[in-house]
């Protein structure tokens, strides 16, 4: 029991978070209970800057950017690596962004329990396990005097052991799953005499309910076409068109939470004034490459843990996003487990922070410099309001929508006049773009001297595709495809490397209620040129050829297009990234066999 507990005080623990952050109140004779901003248990983590100086949080935020857009931060959570954020051609410090959130939560905190300004309450702040020295000196200094951290997966795990009854006993382990709106954040933990302590971690930056917002949009793009007036939602140029894209993103976000409790729904589209009908079965699609990258990710933190999955307690689902059905029966399909959920995932953190005893500390994790800052005049400016778009980051490219995304790979028939015609703009593109995986530098050894150059050894042997995702088109329209898995490619040390598409599986669509699936075989030899991070191509030989069906029966088929673009990629011991410098495709793959490095 907490010193506050014991003497009665009011406590809140808050999870401030990329998009949404919400808080938990726990008074005296009262057991703890969400904290409502507006009548709602979701804070808005925007900020805006007003003409008069004040940093405007949450719904005010969202209201004052509708004039002035240059003033916003949509997710000032993201910008901790930064000391200040040009907002409306004002330098403000991240620190200043970040008080002023948890100000407005103490200050709605205090309200509910009649205490005035300045009157004792404990604080207890959550934080990504990963975050280092820094990142946490950052959100303590702009909290108020007194205030502690916890790390988000152990705050979660109190919360499923002791609120929501899971039997998690003394030395076992649990996998804590937490999907919110910007991040995935995956988390062993072992139940001790005292509380959990974190045993692996491991997060993904640029995967949450975002992307699958963005993935609905693009199937509203597809589903539409474009026009006009989708130009004004896309790119907004006037007060009418910014309310009428936040409204679409709003639409877009509350449709696929009602798909989490019925099969279908109609998504309106301010400005088109029409309504899309959408049904879970297309969400699951939609979602099934973020999910997949989640899922993986669990997989691995297993595996470098040296955990088999017999022997969990269980998988916690914590973050908003996690409370879609698709995501636990991902989770079962890969580990047989049956994950575990509550009826509120996105407040699980912050209750949970309550529980945690005073005397178990945050994880000690290792010193994090600040990195080397711009100068204020040449940051970014901040986003576009309504926009789910993330912060620019050092070499993350964004996937945008191509009139034929032939992956080098994995080519995709288009379907239409314009059957087999390759296209290498990427102009017409509309909807909100999905960020790649995380492309920053490959952490491979330089080349070899006994190497050519333009061989990265990290790549030479051979891999198996595992994850895909392209765009063809069908009828002149951008439609997304998911699959391909079990190509194999084979990398040599000539600067040459092969597709295998004998075990290919297709990729697959869904277009006006009909199923496409187009399939590669054959083989094909490029040329590459890798110097660590990026990879220039060029063709060799091509004998594949491609299939396109549509609902199981064949309605073309020629010679596979390739896309030779630049790559951006990402080698380790065991797994391959890719994404096109286009935004064509990205693909995922793992080792099966390597080729020793030279001395």
């Amino acid at each position: 029991m907490t010193a506050a507990r014991q003497a009665g005080i009011a406590r809140v623990g808050i999870d401030f978070g990329t998009s949404s952050t919400v808080a938990v109140l726990a008074s005296p004779h009262r057991e703890p209970r969400p904290l409502l901003f507006d009548g709602s248990p979701l804070l808005p983590s925007a900020v805006c800057l007003d003409p008069t100086g004040r940093v405007l949080v949450g719904r005010d935020a969202y209201h004052t950017a509708m004039s002035m857009p240059e003033a916003f931060e949509p997710y000032p959570k993201q910008r901790v690596d930064d000391e200040s954020v040009l907002l409306g051609g004002t330098e403000v410090a991240v620190s200043r962004l970040y008080r002023a959130v948890l100000e407005r939560v103490v200050a709605e905190a205090r309200h509910a329990v009649g205490q005035a300004a300045g009157g004792p309450m404990e604080v207890v702040l959550t934080c990504p396990v990963a975050w280092g020295q820094h990142r946490r000196a950052t959100l303590l200094a702009a909290a108020p005097a007194g205030a502690r951290l916890v790390d988000e997966p152990v705050a979660a795990a109190h919360h499923f052991g002791e609120l929501a009854g899971v039997d998690i006993t003394e030395g076992r382990t649990a996998v804590v799953y937490d999907l919110g709106a910007g991040t995935f954040d995956a988390a062993l933990v072992r139940r001790t005499a005292t509380g959990f302590d974190v045993v692996a971690a491991e997060g993904v930056a640029d995967c949450g309910g975002l992307d699958i917002d963005a993935a609905i949009v693009r199937h509203l793009t597809a589903a539409v076409g474009d026009s006009d007036v989708w130009q004004r939602l896309d790119r907004p140029a006037t007060a009418t068109d910014r309310r009428a894209r936040r409204q679409l993103w709003e639409n877009v976000r509350a449709g696929k939470e009602m798909l989490s409790r019925t099969v279908t729904t109609q998504i309106h589209l301010p400005l088109l004034e029409l309504d899309v009908p959408l049904g879970r079965e297309t969400l699951d699609e939609l979602a099934a490459p973020v999910i997949g990258r989640t899922v993986e990710t669990v997989g691995r933190l297993l595996r470098d843990a040296g955990v088999d999955v017999t022997d969990l307690a269980a998988i916690l689902l914590a973050g908003g996003a996690s409370r879609m059905p698709v995501v636990s029966t991902a989770l079962h399909r890969a580990f047989g487990i049956v994950a575990s959920t509550v009826d509120q995932p996105e407040l699980a953190v912050a209750e949970g922070s309550l529980r945690v005893p005073v005397d178990r500390p945050a994880s000690a994790v290792a010193p994090q410099p600040p990195p080397a800052q711009a100068p204020a005049s040449a940051q970014a400016p901040a986003g576009q309001v309504g926009s789910p778009a993330r912060p620019d980051r050092t070499r993350v490219r964004r996937i945008g929508l191509i009139g034929l995304a032939t992956v080098v790979a994995l080519g995709v028939l288009a379907v239409g006049a314009t059957a087999l015609s390759a296209r290498d703009d990427n102009t017409s593109g509309t909807a909100e773009p999905t960020p790649t995986p995380d492309l920053d530098s490959s952490p491979t050894p330089s080349p070899s001297p006994s190497y050519p150059p333009g061989v990265d050894p990290c790549l030479l042997g051979a891999w198996r595709i595992v994850y895909n995702t392209t765009h063809g088109l069908i009828d002149g329209e951008r439609v997304p495809y998911v699959g391909g898995a079990d190509t194999l490619l084979t990398y040599a040390a000539d600067n040459t490397y092969t597709f295998d598409y004998a075990e290919t599986k297709p990729v697959v669509a869904t277009y006006g209620g009909d199923t496409y699936a187009s399939q590669t075989r054959g083989t094909a030899t490029l040329r590459y040129d890798a110097d660590g991070t990026v990879m220039l191509l060029s063709m060799v030989s091509d004998r594949s050829t491609g299939e396109l069906r549509r609902n199981g029966t064949v309605i073309d088929s020629q010679d596979a297009p390739f896309f030779l673009e630049p790559q951006e990629y990402r080698c380790t011991a065991g797994r391959l990234l890719v994404a096109s410098s286009q935004g064509n495709y990205t693909f995922e793959a793992v080792r099966i066999t390597a080729t020793a490095v030279a001395d």
